[in-house]
């Protein structure tokens, strides 16, 4: 006998499950029980969960091959073995959102810190078990990790970071830092070995239409190592340019070119943004729908995410590349990379927060990355928005705001440092005091090609030119106590009372499908109440560094 939803649940599944508003109606309840459950699907994207509370989750699956509206069944446990069922009830998938299904569950069944288990169910068929911790409470003495990681083109190379992050168990939730798809194939033309995996998501190569961006995702979500992280843990994703054109701004179109445009920009940005809601575990907010900043309280750590693409203004000299940019136009009052809205919300969000650890996750970096003393490379990141850094770096320091660590992602190398109100090392600029209010932690890429990546493939040969580039890198850029751009992985950063931890994890060799080592790349620790940066472990991988020049045609691409 087919079992039919109440009212309540249709509208929430309707209003949270696919941002479908449904409003009140007489013949609501007869639609309802004419929504059939459903069958003859396959759950091929798995399970999601994500922004996480104390007492609450957002849970998400996908129905492949949805033509119709379709109930779905939805129980969570407390034990994996689901003898102990805590909550079930009815969502809604819907072709219209991709046949996405999501639902918010904040009921009270769920406790602070907590693992929980959940699934989904069509007629004759379960989707793959997820889990999930809720997150720890304010006062919580227990430490937090976060897992972050970015920029996973998947033609570039194989998930085995995602196949190592999907085996821990102490993680508290994932971020994903931005580029979480490609809009287009990079790494044909940005690598040394070109493509190991065919992308055949559009015909054309570049992702354009919903329904492009919706089979990109579908082909990125159907990867088994990073479907196993979604179902692992929380997770929460931000975007960077990739999720709709490398290099956008705001309004203004990328500065690397489409090669055909089939479709308007402002309505290819529209079609990513939708897709990008429809493949994450998370509520659109139905006030402001492209909103991804936002904050999540986790015990001893708030992560405060940022949103640097949407309401940034043009690049200065209207180019990714900051090489032949004036200091003039870099260090421009107004531009902004955040938006006025958007700052003011971080800047009281930072100055509120009673978390132990401020953790802001920022898709680009904000230490200045200099190919000589003062001369930065990227004018993409904070380097071409000084001003706004130096506001946001003085108003920490002005209200004595401690603990602050940004976890960034984008350029495709693992570096770590100091940050100051110039983005360069401590010293004092005009009389004013430069000294390091923050640290940052980047990861480096999933698999996205980093500046070795574009000479030379084998191991031996990427350690070997690291020991130029990175040493360059080190030599040109003082406020940086790491740079490893041999290795593709993640971060680990876990937040206590007294010290923050950021671990960095790299895979051997991206480019080997089957099972390859991952490993523990270097280990760092910041005491609390400090920005004194330790090194507390470094593998043997990373070569003895030597300072060198590095062609240009190495450093003109970075970031993409």
């Amino acid at each position: 006998m087919e079992r039919t939803i109440s009212r309540r649940r249709f509208v929430r599944g309707a209003a949270f499950g696919t941002g479908l508003i449904v409003l009140s109606h007489p013949l609501l309840e007869r639609t309802a029980r004419a929504v059939p459950l459903a069958s003859d699907v396959a759950f091929a994207e798995g399970v999601a969960a994500g922004e996480p509370a104390e007492r609450a989750i957002t849970l998400w699956t996908k129905l492949d091959g949805l033509t119709e509206p379709r109930r779905l069944n939805l129980e969570v446990s407390a034990d994996p073995g689901f003898g102990s069922v805590l909550h079930s009830e009815e969502v809604l998938a819907d072709p219209a959102f991709g046949g996405s299904a999501r639902t918010r569950l904040a009921n009270g069944a769920l406790q602070p810190g907590e693992q929980y288990w959940y699934r989904f169910a069509a007629d004759g068929v379960d989707s793959p078990v997820g889990r999930f911790r809720t997150a720890r409470p304010a006062d919580s003495a227990e430490p937090v990790t976060i897992a972050f990681f970015s920029c996973q083109e998947y033609i570039a190379g194989y998930y085995h970071a995602h196949r190592d992050l999907a085996a821990r168990d102490d993680v508290d939730l994932v971020i994903c830092l931005g580029d979480y798809i490609y809009e287009t194939g990079f790494a044909g033309t940005l690598s040394n070995t070109g493509a190991v995996r065919k992308d055949e998501s559009s015909p054309s190569g570049s992702t354009q239409t919903v329904e492009e961006y919706r089979a990109k995702y579908a082909l990125y979500n159907r990867d088994p190592n990073l479907q196993a992280v979604r179902a692992k843990h929380a997770m929460v994703a931000i975007w960077d340019d990739h999720e709709v054109e490398d290099n956008y701004a705001g309004t203004f179109p990328g500065t690397t070119s489409t090669p055909t445009r089939r479709v308007p920009f402002e309505q290819r940005r529209g079609n990513g943004y939708k897709v990008h809601y429809e493949a994450m575990p998370r509520l659109r907010d139905l006030a402001q729908r492209d909103r991804t900043y936002g904050a999540i309280q986790l015990g001893a750590a708030e992560l405060l995410m940022l949103d640097t693409r949407q309401f940034r203004n043009r690049q200065p000299c209207d180019k990714s590349v900051a090489l032949g940019c004036s200091p003039y136009e870099l260090n421009r009052g107004y531009r902004t990379l955040l938006g006025s809205e958007q700052k003011s919300w971080l800047k009281n969000r930072l100055k509120g927060s009673a978390a132990p650890w401020k953790l802001v996750a920022n898709q680009v970096m904000i230490m200045s990355f200099d190919a000589a003393p003062g001369v930065p490379i990227v004018s993409d990141a904070w380097d071409g928005y000084a001003a706004e850094r130096a506001e946001l770096i003085d108003y920490l320091q002005a209200n004595r705001i401690k603990d602050v660590s940004f976890l960034t992602g984008d350029i495709h190398t693992f570096f770590a440092g100091e940050v100051t109100r110039t983005g360069r090392a401590k010293t004092t600029i005009q009389g004013r005091p430069n000294g390091v209010v923050a640290t940052e932690f980047v990861g480096g890429s999933i698999t996205s090609p980093a500046v070795v990546d574009r000479a030379v493939s084998k191991e031996s040969d990427r350690k070997a030119l690291a020991k130029i580039v990175d040493g360059f890198f080190l030599a040109n850029n003082p406020h940086m106590t790491y740079a490893n751009s041999a290795y593709h992985g993640y971060g680990i950063a876990t937040a206590s009372a007294q010290e923050l931890r950021v671990q960095y994890r790299a895979a051997r060799d991206i480019r080997k499908e089957g099972t390859t080592d991952v490993f523990t790349l270097a280990e760092f620790r910041v005491p609390r109440g400090s920005t004194e940066m330790e090194t507390t472990r470094l593998s043997s991988a990373l070569p003895a560094l030597q300072s060198g020049p590095v062609p240009d045609r190495y450093l003109k691409d970075i970031g993409h």
